[in-house]
């Protein structure tokens, strides 16, 4: 509320008005209420000098404590990733009415938020959801500061390790906190389910139908894709003709060239049943999918036979102006960054007359915005090198968008020295400043995603990459919520490579200390595991490594009244094998039964937890602990490399299933999804015995109620 009283805040609205001469104003409407309520820091203001220019907004404080809680909520919602605003208040401009008005009232702050053409649809709905979000926060309740980017960087750190509830937690705040509208919090959510290979809630979302008919980012595509084949063909064959009459009217119009590149087999052979089911049957689908690599099974014969037939004669080249129509519309579909490239050079080989026609039509002038609101005008960034050259410049407010595509469409893998030293230079010299520090935080989670979709991640040559990116997401830390998963997938990468004895004590260090940047039992449970992979991974230096066991039992003490007995028993069992058991002092020795420890005996007591990795010595420690807090737990293990008649029964029966997804086949992880159904299944995101347990535990120690999917 800006003003003292109601009377002052619309005296300040009327002034505003008349400045703009009165006439109809919408996006002053859709603000105007906020001068006068007494829930808002402030007041938000919108100018726009006709309807084919980008608006430009204004928010004000009258109070240095209003503008200290303005400033966060402007940063959070409409920062630099949106607007050219950094933090600080604007000078404004007395020949411009409007600005002379807000000039001359009583105000401690008044900053001018200026979008780019593209992004001025997206903030002006984030400026709704801002207003919408402190309408609803309690008045005893401080509003979130972390920025929307930041936490969508937030969930796809905990996708890296397959913290998958911990990244639907972040969904819950998105949606509480109107960070998105609904249709990209089902996007979302489809991203999570899909990380989690859950394809059979996907197919049972409400509204799925709908999700098929609208525009959609390509690995969305790709999950609806995946979720339609293994919910008709989970345990039936996949035949042209059980096609047809099921999944077909559902799955054509999502299949096009040039496919969403996160595909997997479900997907792919969508793609090979629909060239096989087409009338005549289609080439262009059955050389992609043939190429694509994938196992199609015996669908893969049948399409060999379709692209031995002679392609039909070519017809005539199309016209400049259709061309580049097509291309629009495709890379508008596709949401591929070739794509758009692709329609971005063919658009700039037109003529005057040529766009003006081309722009008569409403489809690819409406594939043209989009395009532009979601990548930008200029040409996107081929690769990360280039992608972090840019994120210094102001007018790269997309720089997440590119990131999460090219995180699916970039080349993964390093195996070009040139490519690995300019990498990790580029990551270097990203400077700690906005907006290239805001940027880079949210673009890294996605980059160390990219790094894991290496087919040899992770490589040896590689090593000074990880390194790079992870002394940036330890920098990230310390400005916010420090993101552990991304981090630990990058430290459990460098240990196994074995770095030298000098690299390997400052790694170790650094670990220390950037595990001090969290609190409470998630931080406790991310340094039990470090202990633990240290234990497992090469020791360059004996002596620092030592060190470092020692510190970190040493960081644990303060916190050791809240550690759970699985994470003291955790402990234990790592200072037994080490020999150094004795050591261990009192306070975290495990105690009495009682609180969340008699809960989570309670809750396993009876039960039967099955265990899925191919690292059996660790299934066999996690099972011991869990036997010895629990006496009447059932533990069963298994490492089956694919389907087997025991993995059957033990995914059909046992009330938990946990899959250590960091040493399992993909084969035998989809062959237990497919048949645990609507019963609980979760992953330890490391290979070693903590992230077994630690993934029982908090599976036992929340509440359930209607289909689990945890983590």
């Amino acid at each position: 509320m800006i003003g003292a009283d109601t009377v002052q805040a619309h005296s300040l609205a009327l002034a505003y008005r008349s400045a703009l001469g009165n006439h109809e104003n919408p996006l002053l409407d859709v603000f105007e209420a906020t001068i006068s309520d007494p829930t808002f820091p402030g007041a938000l203001f919108a100018w726009q000098r006709d309807a084919d220019q980008a608006p430009v907004f204004y928010a004000a404080a009258q109070t240095q404590a209003q503008w200290r809680r303005l400033r966060q909520l402007l940063l959070a919602f409409v920062g630099p990733t949106l607007t050219d605003f950094s933090g600080a208040p604007s000078r404004l401009n007395a020949a411009q009415p409007h600005e002379r008005v807000l000039a001359g009232a009583d105000l401690a702050a008044v900053v001018r938020l200026v979008p780019t053409p593209q992004t001025a649809t997206s903030t002006m709905r984030a400026l709704r959801r801002l207003v919408a979000m402190v309408a609803q926060t309690p008045p005893d309740a401080e509003p979130p500061v972390e920025t929307t980017g930041r936490l969508l960087a937030r969930i796809r750190d905990h996708l890296n390790a397959l913290a998958i509830d911990d990244a639907r937690r972040l969904l819950d705040r998105c949606r509480s906190e109107h960070r998105l509208d609904a249709l990209n919090l089902r996007f979302l959510e489809i991203e999570i389910l899909a990380t989690a290979r859950d394809w059979r809630s996907i197919a049972a979302l409400s509204g799925f139908g709908d999700l098929l008919r609208t525009r959609r980012p390509p690995a969305v595509t790709a999950a609806l894709l995946e979720a339609l084949y293994w919910s008709s063909f989970e345990d039936a064959a996949a035949d042209v003709a059980a096609y047809t009459s099921g999944p077909r009217s559902s799955a054509r119009d999502l299949v096009r060239l040039p496919a969403p590149t996160s595909m997997r087999v479900g997907a792919w052979r969508i793609y090979a049943l629909e060239a096989l089911a087409s009338e005549p049957p289609n080439r262009p689908l059955a050389e992609a999918a043939l190429a694509a690599g994938i196992d199609l099974g015996g669908l893969a014969d049948a399409l060999v036979v379709v692209t031995a037939v002679p392609p039909p004669p070519e017809a005539p080249p199309a016209s400049a102006t259709a061309q580049t129509a097509a291309a629009l519309v495709s890379a508008d579909l596709s949401g591929a960054l070739s794509a758009v490239d692709q329609a971005r050079t063919l658009l700039a080989r037109l003529t005057e007359a040529e766009l003006a026609d081309l722009l008569r039509s409403d489809q690819p002038r409406r594939a043209l915005t989009t395009i532009a609101e979601t990548f930008g005008a200029e040409p996107s960034p081929p690769d990360w090198t280039a992608w972090l050259a840019a994120l210094g410049r102001n007018g790269f407010t997309t720089a997440l968008a590119v990131a999460r595509q090219g995180a699916q469409e970039w080349r993964p893998g390093l195996g070009d020295p040139v490519e690995i030293t300019g990498l990790a230079e580029s990551l270097n010299e990203v400077r700690d400043e906005p907006p290239a520090s805001d940027r880079l935080m949210e673009g890294l989670p996605h980059l160390v995603s990219w790094l894991q979709r290496d087919p040899e991640f992770p490589r040896t040559v590689g090593y000074i990459v990880y390194e790079a990116a992870l002394d940036r997401l330890m920098l990230s830390g310390r400005a916010a919520a420090p993101m552990l998963d991304s981090a630990g997938v990058l430290a459990r990468a460098m240990l196994a490579i074995g770095p030298q004895p000098t690299a390997y004590a400052r790694l170790l260090s650094d670990l220390l200390e950037f595990s001090g940047q969290g609190a409470g039992l998630r931080t406790a449970y991310w340094l039990i595991e470090l202990i633990e992979e240290t234990v497992a991974a090469p020791a360059p230096d004996q002596r620092a490594r030592e060190r470092f066991w020692q510190d970190a039992v040493a960081r644990l003490i303060p916190i050791a009244p809240q550690l759970s007995n699985l994470q003291r028993a955790s402990l234990a069992g790592l200072a037994a094998f080490l020999g150094w058991g004795e050591t261990i002092p009192e306070a975290l020795a495990v105690g009495p039964v009682g609180g969340a420890d008699a809960t989570l005996v309670e809750r396993l007591a009876g039960k039967i937890v099955a265990i899925y990795s191919l690292t059996e010595s660790a299934m066999a420690q996690a099972a011991d602990t869990l036997k010895a807090l629990v006496p009447d737990l059932d533990v069963r293990v298994a490492s089956d490399h694919g389907g087997s008649r025991q993995l059957r029964a033990l995914a059909e029966n046992a009330d938990l299933f946990v899959v250590v997804a960091a040493s399992a086949t993909h084969a035998a992880t989809d062959f237990i999804r497919a048949r645990r159904g609507d019963r609980p299944l979760t992953y330890a995101a490391g290979r070693g015995a903590v992230s077994i347990l630690r993934a029982v535990e908090e599976w036992a120690l929340r509440p359930h109620s209607g289909p689990e999917i945890e983590s």
